[in-house]
């Protein structure tokens, strides 16, 4: 990978505990930094991340950019805002992500609102899925981050079973499991998210996009 084009990603974890979630954050990080990212890695729960207010339901002129409301979502704009790439790593709480991550989601509409400042980013999502709830989970986050105008890789939504399947492949497996249930996948989507960064993507307006914001 040549690095005549300044790649930057963000991992986002979305854990408050130090587990499976932490782990796949910075088995991510380790992976992309490997392919010549600079890779910034926010764990949510060092972060203050208010609510949104809701403003764009009052009037979307109100839903602004900067948001009305200054915490350390400010720190999550300019980090998205910056980068080519994000993969977003979150446990499962009923069936969905967590309250954190939730806001973090709902306080995106800002940028949505003013400009699609997100259009072009590739992005991915794993879930780890502790009981249940994963799939749907996961599928939730990249549907929103994809109607924002981020673009999924292949394979960019994964699921991680850390304790029944895992255990289930390794008695089947050995070994073998881990590489086969943990890094060829990650290392799969390291390598997707670089091909596609490679093309320059983020630099390209898919039709959303104010003219001035189209590289950034």
């Amino acid at each position: 990978m040549t690095q005549n084009y300044s790649l930057s990603a963000t991992v986002i974890n979305a854990s408050p505990h130090q587990g499976a979630t932490q782990q796949v954050s910075s088995k991510v990080a380790q992976l992309l930094a490997g392919k010549g990212f600079r890779v910034s890695v926010l764990d949510l729960y060092t972060l203050n991340i208010g609510e949104c207010l809701g403003c764009f339901s009052v009037a979307p002129e109100k839903c602004t950019y900067p948001c009305v409301v200054s915490d350390d979502m400010d720190k999550v704009y300019k980090a998205l805002i910056d980068s080519q790439a994000a993969v977003f790593v979150t446990p499962t709480y009923w069936v969905n992500v967590p309250g954190k991550l939730k806001n973090l989601v709902d306080r995106l509409t800002s940028l949505e609102n003013n400009g699609f400042l997100l259009e072009g980013l590739i992005a991915a999502v794993i879930a780890i899925n502790q009981v249940g709830g994963g799939w749907e989970a996961a599928s939730w986050l990249a549907g929103v981050l994809n109607m924002m105008g981020a673009l999924i890789p292949p394979y960019g939504i994964q699921v991680f079973y850390p304790r029944s399947l895992q255990n289930h492949l390794e008695k089947c497996l050995g070994e073998q499991a881990r590489e086969y249930w943990g890094d060829r996948d990650l290392t799969t989507l390291a390598d997707n998210i670089t091909h596609l960064c490679s093309l320059k993507i983020r630099e390209h307006n898919f039709g959303f996009r104010k003219k001035g914001d189209q590289t950034l």
